[in-house]
């Protein structure tokens, strides 16, 4: 029997365990890990995973400190209603309430604004949206003023419609003060067709110069029949050389 004993393994050198130091000692075979199932050792049972650890993913579980959201990352706000204005429905121009066109696009526009070219014309039924009683009330408007030249008292009519229903139609506003507009210019041209008549009629002209009122008269009720018309179409009219003075 020899004095040195082999070592184990046939003299081959066992694998050194992870911790080895040459302070260790000896070497001493590395030591297998347990097999699943089996009692870890004393002193190497496993790291709690909560302690110390976050999880990554702050949707899973309960999220751990520093998983708060970064700081302006908060989402957006949505649109806001503008105030006070009722939910889902459009808000009314100044001073047109109670009538089917205080909703059209026409009920947008600030009363005594400049309206655009979509108001006028065969393709501006849609900007003002007026109903059939407002048509109504408009084509009686435009004939009653017509009338004035021929029993001299429908423009009372004229302005009684426009008095009542200018705060409550933005259609009716139009086209009532696009038939008193023509009523001013009306009384305008014939006084002074009158007045120069009567002057130049010292020179004998004067009566030629009369004879355009029964012209100035054809002429308005045209214009105001040709606007009803188009008011009954619910159409906007501007009527030519006539200016805004009331709007």
């Amino acid at each position: 029997m020899s004095d040195n004993p082999q070592q184990p393994n046939n003299g081959q050198s066992q694998p050194m365990p992870p911790n080895y130091s040459p302070q260790s000692g000896s070497q001493q075979p590395h030591t297998q890990q347990p097999q699943q199932g089996s009692q870890p050792q004393y002193g190497s049972q496993p790291q709690d995973p909560a302690y110390g650890s976050q999880p990554q993913n702050p949707q899973q579980g309960h999220p751990g400190y520093g998983s708060q959201q970064a700081y302006g990352s908060q989402p957006g706000y949505g649109p806001q209603q503008p105030y006070g204005a009722p939910q889902g429905q459009p808000q009314a121009g100044y001073g047109f309430q109670g009538a089917s066109s205080a909703h059209s696009p026409a009920a947008g526009v600030p009363m005594g604004s400049e309206l655009p070219d979509a108001a006028y014309g065969p393709g501006s039924v849609g900007f003002w949206n007026a109903d059939q009683t407002e048509r109504t009330t408009a084509l009686w408007s435009h004939l009653a003023h017509a009338a004035t030249y021929v029993i001299g008292l429908g423009w009372i009519v004229t302005l009684i419609l426009f008095i009542i229903n200018k705060d409550k139609s933005p259609f009716l506003r139009h086209h009532g003060a696009q038939s008193l507009n023509l009523l001013i210019i009306g009384v305008i041209a014939g006084f002074g067709i009158g007045l120069i008549g009567g002057v130049l009629s010292i020179v004998g002209i004067g009566l030629l110069i009369l004879l355009l009122l029964p012209v100035l008269s054809i002429y308005m009720i045209i214009i105001e029949i040709i606007a009803g018309l188009a008011a009954n179409r619910g159409e906007g009219y501007r009527i030519p050389m006539t200016p805004n003075w009331i709007k």
